[in-house]
């Protein structure tokens, strides 16, 4: 009878014994993963608008060749509070991507005489935290007016027939002297020499040295000093 109650006992305490197990066993069965989802994506940044501002580099009041263009992008957003980091820029003649032009600051060269140049700008957020990173290109808009204003519509032409300076050649040195015949050089926008194709007048000092007077009937390339000259400054202005 003893021995009995010893095995009931035993059988007993491994029961008792494997009764976590198999709870443990069963919470485990109760908790299930799903498919983890793609990344998380957020939304892209934006720029509200693209401005330039034209800097008449050589002070000839036409846009020429050295003369450089800065773009302003302005009203930078992201839904997602996201930060702004340097943006893309491209600048663009005719409307394709001119190779290397990737600064914020663009110069002109002879190769943009007579085309339409404009800016495109990316904003752009962190890659490394941030998914998008980048936004839509924004093409210029306002700005690029010669006396660097914001009027203008974002673009800028080299005129090529436009008069980009004007020199006197033909005086003596230093002072020019009655007699002498001056000569007027005109040079265009393109680098070609435009005097035949220019509008010329010559102008004196007026008398109190104050301004300039045209010089009557001195509307050829070359004009000859006379005596009455004497004392006065003489230049020349070329237009087209």
């Amino acid at each position: 009878m003893k021995s009995l109650m010893k095995i009931g006992i035993t059988m007993f305490k491994k029961k008792a014994l494997l009764a976590p197990v198999i709870l443990a066993i069963s919470g485990a069965a109760l908790a299930a993963t799903s498919t983890p989802t793609e990344t998380v994506k957020g939304r892209a940044p934006v720029y509200g608008d693209v401005g330039i501002v034209f800097r008449d580099n050589d002070t000839n009041g036409v846009a020429s060749v050295g003369d450089t263009l800065t773009a302003s992008a302005n009203a930078f957003s992201d839904p997602d509070g996201d930060t702004a980091t340097t943006p893309t820029y491209q600048w663009y003649s005719d409307d394709a991507p001119i190779s290397g032009a990737n600064n914020a600051t663009y110069t002109l060269t002879k190769g943009d005489i007579g085309r339409v140049i404009k800016v495109g700008v990316i904003p752009n957020t962190d890659p490394s935290v941030t998914d998008p990173a980048t936004g839509a290109e924004v093409f210029s808009s306002h700005g690029g007016a010669i006396d660097g204003s914001d009027s203008g519509d974002g673009t800028i032409t080299i005129d090529s027939n436009a008069v980009a300076s004007v020199t006197i050649s033909g005086m003596s040195s230093p002072n020019p002297l009655v007699g002498d015949t001056l000569t007027a050089v005109a040079t265009c926008t393109s680098g070609d020499d435009c005097t035949a194709t220019s509008t010329i007048r010559w102008q004196i000092q007026n008398a109190s040295g104050t301004g300039w007077d045209d010089i009557a009937g001195a509307s050829a390339s070359t004009y000859t000093i006379q005596k009455g000259d004497q004392k006065r400054k003489i230049q020349v202005v070329a237009t087209k």
